[in-house]
């Protein structure tokens, strides 16, 4: 599905200030490729660490979905009637990235459709006219939530975090992270971080969203007829906010494959924080294909953690026996 956008609208400052991108760190496609790491040597990398965000809130900092939902609460109540909500069990945006999977287009495009073709004053171009609105209302939309999500990341402050552990001087990391704890806290070097989704330090595109498949819809039917119609287009551009904040974790995976391809010699993988959510399990079966040999340690919580992430694991290609898990306090 494409989309064509336009590319030449000015960027709010609090938006331009963190997708400043080093040159030399830019593909195609808004993608950070590692290479910083290329001078690492290979005996140093024997053990690997994967951090989510559980590691950040569990040294205090306030980064979990409720805290941005606090911060950013009156521009993401505004816009909530256009997303799908469970709310037996949990408050809007409880899961913010699953929950921008959730978008209705349908009600998007209901709401500002204000073209009646019965009309006597009914003109062809009212259509055009309305996907021009639903292209700037969409990237209203869009931007608004990237914005909020860059603002609230921004302005958390690491300062107070203390260190909770020992790590081995040689280790490696991915983190999933956007803070820069492991460089601040424990002053690992950069040169052993991956911040595979980007560093807001770093001024980094910081990488979120959600893992739903975004359908494109068939332009003819079964029988070779067409399926369009004179709102078409308007309803693609419609459905633009799903295109947009869905994670591009495939793009991420082919821009840093040398980097994974160089997994190969890990032999300890530890998991501390990380929810092994479904959206990152292309991340844990590339890594868990690409280090074989490797023994996994997971780090949890709860019992119940302790029987899903294993599951999640299993389901990333890990073979049980080479699970181990344990708590926070092993740690």
């Amino acid at each position: 599905m494409v989309y064509h956008r336009n590319r030449k609208k000015k960027v709010k400052k609090v938006q331009r200030d963190f997708r400043k991108i080093i040159k030399d760190k830019k593909l195609d496609g808004g993608i950070v490729e590692v290479t910083k790491l290329s001078s690492v040597d290979k005996n140093d990398k024997d053990k690997l660490y994967i951090i989510g965000n559980g590691f950040d809130l569990w040294h205090g900092l306030p980064t979990s979905y409720r805290e941005f939902y606090e911060y950013a609460k009156a521009a993401l109540d505004e816009i909530e009637n256009y997303y799908e909500f469970d709310l037996h069990d949990h408050e809007p945006w409880h899961d913010f990235e699953n929950s921008l999977g959730k978008f209705m287009w349908q009600e998007f495009f209901d709401f500002h459709n204000e073209v009646d073709v019965t009309s006597e004053d009914f003109r062809p171009k009212d259509i055009y006219g309305l996907e021009d609105e639903l292209t700037e209302q969409t990237d209203i939309h869009v931007s608004t939530i990237k914005e909020k999500f860059y603002q609230w990341i921004g302005q958390i402050n690491i300062g107070k975090a203390q260190n909770q552990m020992i790590f081995q001087q040689d280790s490696q990391f991915i983190t999933f992270n956007y803070t820069s704890t492991l460089q601040m806290v424990y002053g690992v070097e950069d040169s052993r971080v991956f911040h595979i989704h980007g560093q807001a330090d770093a001024h980094d595109d910081l990488i979120f969203g959600h893992g739903e498949n975004v359908a494109e819809t068939a332009e003819v039917d079964e029988n070779g007829d067409s399926t369009g119609s004179m709102f078409s287009d308007a309803e693609r551009n419609s459905r633009y906010p799903l295109v947009a904040l869905k994670k591009p974790v495939n793009e991420v995976l082919h821009a840093n494959s040398s980097y994974f391809n160089g997994l190969k010699t890990i032999a300890e993988i530890r998991i501390i924080g990380h929810s092994l959510n479904e959206i990152d399990h292309p991340y844990f079966r590339c890594i868990a294909d690409v280090a074989k040999d490797s023994k996994w340690k997971v780090f949890c919580y709860t019992d119940k953690e302790k029987k899903d992430h294993v599951e999640s694991l299993i389901k990333c290609g890990v073979k049980k026996e080479r699970i181990e898990v344990f708590t926070y306090s092993d740690l």
